[in-house]
């Protein structure tokens, strides 16, 4: 009988705390699962985003194996307009910024490497991205922005191609002896790379030479 009075109690306790809490209860469990499913929509969502992004892209190295259509200009601009902040969004512009230089268009060239720059999230495509933009800035004679853009010391891959501009951008403003020293740090990674060091011997050379004269 104890048991039993027991038991209806507990059914009157249950009864009462869903009279007062069940709502809720419900309401978070609907939250709960809402969330759940809501993630997984969205990460769907991400993949469909990220395959509609890559396979438009694709178009766009099919177009660029065409020299001289003006394909891969419109399919770039179409990638960078529907998948804005993208790594592949990035890689158009970068395109894009090729073709403005080919059109000789090198203030249409800076602005689109400066996008990508800010909109880029991976490190070694930083670096790329930098390199391009300085040597467009050094093309327009904006010798202390590329300067500037150029100012990182990661990316040990790309610092002979940084020193090799540098000495080039010295070279433009007249300073043989920031020059050299710049042709010289190249010249150091580029052998330690294995890589052809021709270029930048005959780039200093030529300093030697307008020292001597």
């Amino acid at each position: 009988m104890d048991i039993h009075r027991s038991e209806e109690e507990q059914v009157e306790a249950l009864k009462a705390w869903w009279a007062e809490n069940g709502q809720s209860a419900v309401f978070g469990v609907v939250l709960g699962l809402g969330a759940i499913f809501g993630w997984r929509a969205w990460k769907a969502h991400e993949i469909e985003q990220a395959e509609a992004a890559s396979a438009s892209y694709q178009q766009v190295l099919v177009a660029s194996q065409q020299p001289g259509s003006d394909d891969i200009r419109k399919k770039a601009e179409i990638l960078v307009q529907q998948h804005p902040g993208s790594t592949y969004a990035v890689f158009g512009n970068m395109l894009l910024a090729k073709a403005a230089v080919d059109a000789g268009d090198l203030d249409k060239a800076a602005t689109l490497l400066d996008a990508a720059l800010k909109e880029n999230k991976d490190a070694v495509v930083d670096l790329e991205l930098r390199l391009r933009l300085a040597q467009v800035q050094t093309a327009q004679d904006k010798h202390a922005e590329a300067l500037t853009t150029l100012s990182i010391s990661s990316g040990k891959e790309y610092l002979p191609a940084f020193d090799e501009l540098r000495g080039d951008i010295e070279v433009r403003r007249g300073n043989v002896d920031e020059a050299r020293a710049a042709y010289e740090r190249a010249l150091t990674g580029t052998r330690e790379a294995g890589e052809d060091i021709s270029v930048l011997e005959l780039k200093l050379d030529n300093l030697g030479r307008a020292q001597k004269s």
